[in-house]
């Protein structure tokens, strides 16, 4: 502090009241045998003059473009993004989390989680929640809701607080379903020893077949793999089947139809034949077979 006055410590306890008026106007040394030992001054002089330095123009500038890009890459996410503070409140979400909601993001910041998932999912989140709070360990869990969504949640620690991740699987769950489903009716297929499934190529060229219709036919695999479905159709009803199959193949839409198959020795196998379309996008690039034996041939292998 420049420009300070001096004086000893006796002056300035004997003239106490006259040394503190001065040192409004300007610091006053106090001394000690010479030395200075203190300095009275008003507290303003105290106060840490602020001067902006390139450094910390830098500094805010960073900082602006890194919340700038936290925020981009929030909104960015494919998945549902919810950040909560200590008391599990949330503070900080994006537009997946709004639109799966469907509620406002000023409605749910500083709600909990039970307004921006539904029941019970919520409930199952809330627990993890804590938990993770508490061990600051993140886990991974998968849940149903009374609407019928699933979600696949990972929660993690966050700041202070956790945050999540969810992903609304349930068209996922869904097509893994169906999937489960055809797996089983193509087994019920298999086994049934009055059906047998053949699958077709987009120029109706058989790509595999089942063991049943080489039971019926006497055809192996090998011989039958890569060749026209219609060449296993007697002559005259070649045409017929050609037709059926571009149809279906163009309307995408399934068909049945009686046909007379061929066995490997020239023998006549009277078939219902049902023909549906693989789809891929709603375009027909393939197309499945179900071939059930006729019942008056049924009838007269059971009696013999």
């Amino acid at each position: 502090m420049p420009d300070r006055l001096a004086v000893s410590s006796a002056d300035f306890i004997r003239n106490i009241g006259y040394w503190q008026n001065e040192a409004q106007r300007a610091p006053v040394s106090i001394t000690h045998h010479g030395r200075e030992r203190l300095v009275l001054a008003t507290p303003d002089r105290f106060q840490p003059v602020s001067v902006a330095t390139p450094e910390d123009a830098e500094a805010r500038a960073a900082l602006s473009r890194l919340r700038s890009d936290h925020a981009s890459l929030i909104e960015s996410l494919h998945e549902g993004f919810l950040a909560f503070d200590e008391d599990l409140k949330i503070r900080c979400l994006n537009t997946v989390v709004e639109a799966f909601a469907g509620v406002a993001r000023e409605e749910l910041c500083g709600a909990l989680v039970f307004s921006a998932l539904p029941q019970p999912a919520a409930s199952v989140v809330a627990e993890r929640l804590q938990r993770v709070q508490r061990s600051r360990k993140p886990e991974t869990l998968e849940t149903g809701s009374f609407d019928g969504r699933y979600l696949a949640v990972h929660i993690f620690p966050y700041g202070a607080g956790v945050a999540l991740l969810f992903d609304n699987i349930t068209e996922r769950r869904v097509m893994t379903a169906r999937l489960d489903e055809c797996a089983a009716l193509e087994t019920a297929v298999r086994a049934h020893s009055s059906a047998a499934a053949i699958k077709m190529d987009s120029r109706a060229r058989v790509e595999t077949l089942d063991d049943v219709f080489c039971d019926w036919s006497g055809f192996s695999h090998a011989d039958v793999v890569g060749h026209r479905f219609m060449d296993l159709i007697c002559a005259a009803q070649r045409r017929e089947a050609a037709e059926l199959i571009e149809r279906v193949l163009r309307e995408c839409a399934p068909y049945e139809v009686k046909l007379t198959m061929l066995g490997k020795r020239g023998e006549e196998i009277p078939c219902v034949v049902t023909l549906a379309p693989i789809l891929t996008d709603f375009v027909s690039h393939g197309l499945v077979a179900v071939c059930v034996r006729g019942a008056a041939h049924s009838a007269g292998q059971q009696a013999a």
